[in-house]
């Protein structure tokens, strides 16, 4: 049997395209192992999902307190390395991938990367000119590689849950109960919630439950809920099952919805575009996490709007009027439409030198 380690962490954005992929793998007799961090959210989740999981001590690479940690992490990927003998390395970026893929081209195996932004993250910078092949999830990242780079990528689109490729818009609506002349709005911050967003949903949360022809779904982030909730107890709305935290069926509502507002992460954004969303984009705006240039790739194509954290207010107000326009919203779902890509988990596998005897 062949052994694959996938190795990434630290977000989700990182750690469920590593799972859609080592799920095509598992499905064709391959034994994957995930490596990542003893710290953060892969270690519960990978193993949650039925994968055997091995810590390393890596932390972010500019924290001086824990450098004599991140250089066993280095030691550590060694013995890793020796113990497991994978046939091949799959990196899904973040720095918690650094020292496995180094320890990987040190032992001369083969190694491949995934990009899930529109913009090269740091391990794949460091790490694309010794794989053997990068895949990637928006054409624009070719723009930053240089023409003799070129032939060690392949645009594949984000590796998504396999059951989002199936989904259907009515069949959704019908299983949430949802009129044929309801409109549905979601909004969402993430698991963390956005609390700009927020507080322009609160300041039009009367207006919204007046129009009966809307149905809001509002996820508010676990930190901002129990504030959010009071703040609606003096309005006199009651919080009821369509506003939470977090909501476990996010993928099932976005594809019931007619418009989403929400930021610009690299799944969201790849998300919307397979289910073929209309959308109003307010990106995470740290320059680091490259959500502006994620959302660039929509907005460039008249599928969704962008605004500013300072112009949330604005852009629930835009949301509100948008969802009424059909027409509008047709457009800019046909639009999304034709940024779509094959099933990226399974052309990343295809692709893989590991097939042949």
């Amino acid at each position: 049997m062949k052994k694959i380690i996938l190795t990434t962490g630290g977000t989700g954005g990182h750690i469920y395209p590593a799972l859609a992929v080592g799920k095509k793998l598992k499905d064709r007799g391959m034994e994957v192992v995930f490596v990542g961090s003893t710290s953060r959210m892969e270690k519960d989740i990978v193993p949650e999902e039925g994968y055997r999981f091995i810590g390393i001590d890596v932390h972010p690479f500019q924290n001086f307190k824990k450098l004599y940690l991140n250089i066993k992490s280095f030691f550590q990927s060694f013995k890793i390395l020796k113990k497991e003998n994978p046939d091949i390395i799959i990196g899904f970026g973040n720095y918690i991938s650094i020292p496995m893929l180094f320890a990987g081209v040190v032992a001369r195996k083969k190694i491949y990367l995934q990009e899930q932004n529109a913009d090269l993250g740091m391990a794949n910078k460091i790490f694309y000119k010794l794989a053997k092949k990068c895949f990637l999830a928006f054409d624009t990242t070719y723009e930053e590689i240089s023409i003799k780079d070129q032939h060690k990528f392949l645009v594949t689109g984000n590796p998504l849950r396999e059951d989002i490729y199936t989904m259907d818009k009515d069949v959704e609506r019908d299983r949430m109960k949802i009129g044929k002349d309801e409109k549905v709005l979601l909004i969402t911050g993430g698991s963390l919630g956005a609390k700009s967003l927020n507080e322009a949903v609160v300041k039009n949360l009367k207006d919204i439950f007046k129009d009966k022809s809307i149905r809001i779904y509002w996820a508010t982030g676990d930190k901002n809920f129990n504030e959010i909730n009071e703040k609606l107890e003096d309005q006199q709305i009651k919080v009821s099952d369509i506003i939470k935290p977090y909501f476990n069926n996010m993928i099932n509502i976005m594809a019931a919805a007619d418009l989403v507002v929400c930021r610009a992460g690299a799944l969201t954004v790849s998300e919307l575009v397979q289910l073929e969303k209309p959308s109003i984009l307010i990106p995470y705006n740290s320059i680091k996490v490259g959500q502006y240039q994620n959302a660039k790739i929509l907005v460039e194509n008249e599928a969704a709007l962008v605004y500013s954290d300072s112009k949330s207010e604005e852009a629930i107000e835009k949301a509100l009027e948008l969802i009424k326009n059909d027409e509008e919203l047709h457009k800019m779902s046909r639009r999304a439409k034709n940024l779509k890509k094959s099933n990226a988990a399974e052309r990343i596998v295809e692709c893989l030198d590991i097939w042949r005897s």
